[in-house]
């Protein structure tokens, strides 16, 4: 069963600034990092990465300079997230497999992260990873508090995320897109398809603004 990792790389950053994706870490583009952890695994057997159109070239170059023969696809991105990762699957070949998709914001996912979910999406078909919530959730209008909600069965979900490639196919062809999805999960939930909630990793965080990768940058080194 062929295993295809798809690395979305193609916001605008808008908070951060500037596109965070090409923010060099220890004199590396930040989406370098998640893909070099995809290009170690031996699962993996190719890597589609999603950037804007206009670094199409330059992430080419910066892809063969660091040696990811995985890399087998840079593809444009979209307006929204939803069509970057439709960008992404258009190229994965074949009828079946699994298709891992990722952000190349989080460049601190880890191989043991890759490995469990992959093994939990040959189980379940539609895997996500997340963190349980510890600080208390309050819910407020105008910073007005309103209520206090239950975090017992509440999630941070992260990504990578885990699909069998049938049923991403199947969800992306059947949802409707003139709705905004923030993950793919999302999008199986809609129609009612199960997706299964595997465990994350407090330090795989999603690199939004300076600070983050301040903190990233002390991690990587």
């Amino acid at each position: 069963m062929a295993i295809h990792a798809i690395v979305v790389a193609a916001g605008s950053g808008k908070r951060f600034g500037g596109k965070k994706q090409f923010a060099l870490v220890h004199g590396k583009p930040l989406f370098a990092y998640a893909t070099g952890v995809f290009q170690s695994q031996k699962q993996i057997d190719a890597i589609t990465l999603v950037v804007p159109r206009r670094e199409i070239n330059r992430t080419r170059i910066t892809v063969r300079s660091l040696g990811f023969d995985k890399v087998r696809y840079v593809v444009a991105g979209g307006r929204r997230r939803q069509d970057s990762v439709v960008n992404g699957l258009r190229t994965v070949k074949g009828r079946t497999g699994i298709v891992i998709i990722h952000d190349a914001a989080r460049p601190l996912v880890t191989g043991k992260m890759i490995s469990r979910g992959i093994a939990m999406c040959r189980r379940y078909k539609s895997v996500i990873l997340g963190i349980s919530v510890r600080d208390t959730v309050k819910r407020a209008v105008r910073r007005n508090v309103q209520e206090t909600i239950s975090r017992q069965d509440l999630y941070l979900v992260q990504t990578p995320q885990f699909y069998d490639l049938r049923t991403i196919r199947q969800a992306i062809d059947r949802a409707d897109f003139r709705v905004e999805y923030t993950d793919e999960a999302a999008i199986l939930e809609s129609l009612g398809t199960p997706v299964h909630m595997g465990r994350g990793d407090q330090h795989n965080i999603k690199i939004t603004d300076r600070r983050d990768l301040k903190f990233a940058e002390k991690l990587l080194k």
